[in-house]
């Protein structure tokens, strides 16, 4: 019977899942393994999920065969676990669904007795801050998290060596940059909390575990994204940011073209001039990456990252943040019509 290994990296585009795909088929080449490693959708504008599908097999054949039944599942956001709950993308809640035993490692700040199930499942949890870690160390905001979390999975998995893993790192990264990555890789191995041997039971099931055909993929991977869109509030994948920018609208001073708007890199943030006492930079907070980018450029200084946790708490329709107040029970946006 040939000894496989199923693993299921869930991400947003741009958190490093190709990168530990990458080192983990290495590491496991090495060993004498055969590896395959499939990215599904692949880059996808608009801040699409990412799952990164990993088999490690004695045998050719099985290595070359679909995730079917994974025991080990890396969530690289934790707000992935709610679209799985919620059903809104339907290849992650099949994703994660599939395990119903082994081994979750959840990106989160929270002890694994806090994290919040979306199925039934028997095994080990465990949670670190890779965000945390990865941000403060790599300099980044969002920071590509993939390579810390292979640190945490090495430690409650016990698959990997961490020596083989960090040559892997510093082979991929000479100099400077790679030493970074390895002390974040180190530091998430050492702080990764594990509640293991435990059967987590909660009332709700996988909606439907059967994989999408392209066509049949929800209407946020169309690129008409004002027509029927789910909204992040209610459980959509576009939850990997942590702030978004806020403009204070007397400091925007660019009556031509504005920098922040063409250097924006989804295309998701943008001038308003018409309707407003004074123009200024709103976003699309269905879209919005978070990344920061609009801030740093900003010739007026008048834009601001700022926490969104306290922005949904103070200001829960986007006023004076979006193009169009978003709320959760409006499903469809209107365009809006700019004065460019």
């Amino acid at each position: 019977m040939p000894q496989t290994t199923e693993l299921n990296l869930l991400c947003m585009s741009g958190q490093g899942s190709v990168q530990a795909g990458e080192a983990l088929a290495k590491i496991y080449a090495q060993q004498g393994w055969f590896v395959s490693v499939n990215v599904y959708p692949g880059t996808r504008a608009r801040s699409g999920p990412v799952i990164n599908y990993v088999k490690i097999s004695d045998s050719q054949v099985m290595a070359s065969c679909a995730n079917y039944h994974p025991g080990e599942v890396i969530v690289f956001q934790e707000e992935l676990l709610l679209t799985a709950k919620q059903n809104t993308h339907e290849l992650i809640a099949d994703a994660i669904g599939r395990m119903k035993r082994g081994v979750l490692l959840v990106n989160s700040p929270k002890s694994p007795h806090d994290i919040d199930l979306p199925f039934d499942f028997e095994g080990v949890v465990a949670t670190v801050d890779a965000t945390g870690i990865a941000g403060r160390l790599l300099r980044r905001n969002p920071p590509p998290v993939g390579l810390t979390l292979l640190g945490a999975y090495a430690r409650i998995t016990e698959s990997i060596d961490m020596g083989a893993l960090l040559e892997v790192i510093r082979e991929a990264f000479p100099g400077a940059v790679g030493e970074r990555n390895v002390e974040a890789t180190m530091e998430a191995y050492e702080s990764v909390q594990a509640l293991g041997g435990v059967k987590f039971r909660v009332e709700r099931q996988p909606a439907r575990l059967t994989h999408a055909n392209v066509a049949d993929l929800p209407q946020y991977y169309q690129f008409d994204r004002y027509d029927q869109l789910p909204g992040f509030s209610q459980g959509s994948p576009f939850v990997w940011r942590d702030k978004v920018p806020v403009c204070e609208d007397n400091k925007c001073i660019c009556p031509g073209v504005c920098i922040s708007e063409v250097m924006c890199p989804d295309g998701t943030g943008f001038i308003i001039r018409q309707d407003l006492p004074q123009q200024g930079y709103r976003i699309d907070v269905d879209f919005c990456r978070g990344c920061g980018i609009c801030a740093e450029v900003c010739v007026g200084s008048a834009l601001t990252m700022v926490d969104e946790d306290q922005v949904r708490k103070d200001n829960p329709d986007y006023t004076d943040i979006t193009a169009a107040p978003h709320r959760p029970e409006i499903a469809t946006h209107q365009r809006i019509q700019l004065d460019l």
